[in-house]
């Protein structure tokens, strides 16, 4: 038995993102957790997705994908002060309810939020250390993040932070 790869792993979740943002099932604006990306977006005329937003860990960066095309449409940086670490984007949650985008930074212990709509910052949410997997409820009433480091689950409303 071959065990893959980290990197094996992502392009497996990339690709299981792309098939998932190009069904051509009519419906309203969609979210769909998939580890490290999210599929978001309302369909167009066809019925397809909107976009797929990826956790780029190594650059601090997010990437929002055109499902539809399969294209780059935008890459934007975590919020971060001068003298912080770099951030490191874990997982992408979005909550339909906000129209927000949620991002754990491992490296400084918090979550980025973003809006949906045009990916500005919204603001952050101080977290445990070790941020890592994060979960909404279907309500969008409560954010959960596991903090793998200090063995603690942060807990906060996405709509106050």
């Amino acid at each position: 038995m071959r065990k893959l790869g980290s990197s094996s792993l992502l392009v497996l979740g990339l690709g299981i993102l792309l098939v998932a943002g190009c069904s051509t099932e009519s419906m309203g604006p969609i979210a769909e957790d998939q580890g490290s990306g999210t599929t978001l977006g309302r369909p167009d005329e066809a019925g397809q997705r909107g976009f797929v937003v990826v956790a780029d860990r190594g650059s601090g960066t997010i990437s929002v994908i055109d499902a539809k095309h399969d294209q780059v449409i935008g890459t934007h940086m975590l919020p971060a002060e001068p003298g912080e670490p770099t951030p490191e984007p874990m997982y992408v949650v979005y909550v339909k309810q906000m129209r927000r985008v949620f991002v754990g930074d491992r490296a400084n212990d918090r979550v980025a939020v973003f809006n949906a709509r045009d990916f500005s910052v919204v603001g952050t949410v101080p977290a445990g250390e070790g941020v890592f997997h994060m979960w909404a409820d279907p309500q969008g009433q409560q954010m959960w993040v596991n903090n793998d480091i200090d063995k603690t689950t942060t807990v906060f409303n996405p709509k106050t932070l």
